[in-house]
């Protein structure tokens, strides 16, 4: 019986992993509940189905109602949102945070994967080239003093008709182009491109991109309202001194009022040097 009350749970679970979500369009998905309901009454009672399915629509409901009206806490707001203004601005090495916005430059890599099949990632060879793709992205997490890493974010789009899925894509920032170069060089990366040399005859309906952007000093921003680590938000960056270090600083009046005074480009911003607040 335990097994039946936790299957509701484990269903949704499945069905809201973001691979499997975003895989389908909506019409898809409804699809797939009115022929899973006839089915599992044929397996179960009718109402012992009505029951599961009334119970899978309250594990949705009830949390969602008691946080909307304040009864429960909305941890994922307490626990990861930023309130108010934060920017991004590389730390000094000192780990004195004197306000010197884009001071350093950066790289920025987007890298994609875009299929064009009904049946998204789960095409042929769609999970290899997945596979390579994540392991790309937890090399760089893992080593990210190696790679001249900052942070990324992986971001998956929506389908956008019957016959063409949703893409992959990851939002990079390197601490330079070198260190960018570095790292397409190096043998996580060449593995990933030796395999898809050897199999991208029999794939057709997969895409793989990526868009490289050497950013100088003084030439970009990152300004976050009321929202989680992201972005070049999220970085964090080994120092000289083997300390590392957040780049997400408040923003507060001063130079950051302006795109200007974020590029470390206003004529005052020497004026409203002082010390700020890393979180």
């Amino acid at each position: 019986m335990s097994k039946l009350l936790s299957a509701p749970s484990s269903l949704i679970k499945f069905i809201e992993n973001p691979v499997i979500s975003s895989n389908f369009r909506t019409t898809t998905w409804i699809i797939i509940g009115a022929l899973l309901f006839p089915f599992l009454s044929t397996l179960l009672t009718t109402r012992l189905t009505f029951f599961l399915s009334f119970l899978a629509i309250l594990t949705r409901l009830i949390p969602t109602i008691l946080i909307t009206t304040g009864i429960l806490p909305n941890e994922q707001l307490l626990s990861t949102v930023q309130p108010g203004r934060t920017a991004a601005m590389f730390p000094a090495n000192d780990g004195i945070n004197t306000i010197k916005p884009a001071s350093k430059g950066l790289a920025l890599l987007i890298l994609g994967v875009k299929i064009t099949h009904p049946l998204g990632f789960f095409a042929p060879g769609a999970k290899q080239t997945g596979d390579h793709f994540t392991n790309l992205v937890a090399d760089l997490n893992a080593h990210p003093t190696q790679h001249g890493w900052i942070s990324g974010s992986v971001v998956q789009g929506i389908p956008d008709s019957s016959s063409v899925s949703g893409h992959l894509t990851l939002i990079g920032y390197f601490k330079s182009m070198d260190a960018l170069h570095r790292f397409a060089h190096g043998e996580m990366h060449r593995e990933a491109w030796n395999w898809w040399n050897a199999n991208v005859k029999g794939m057709p309906h997969i895409g793989v991109y990526h868009e490289a952007y050497d950013v100088p000093a003084k030439s970009w921003e990152g300004i976050y309202l009321q929202t989680p680590k992201l972005g070049l938000g999220a970085g964090r960056v080994e120092m000289d001194d083997g300390i590392w270090r957040d780049m997400l600083v408040e923003a507060k009046g001063g130079v950051w009022k302006s795109s200007e005074g974020r590029m470390g480009r206003s004529e005052e911003w020497g004026v409203d040097e002082g010390i700020v607040q890393n979180y």
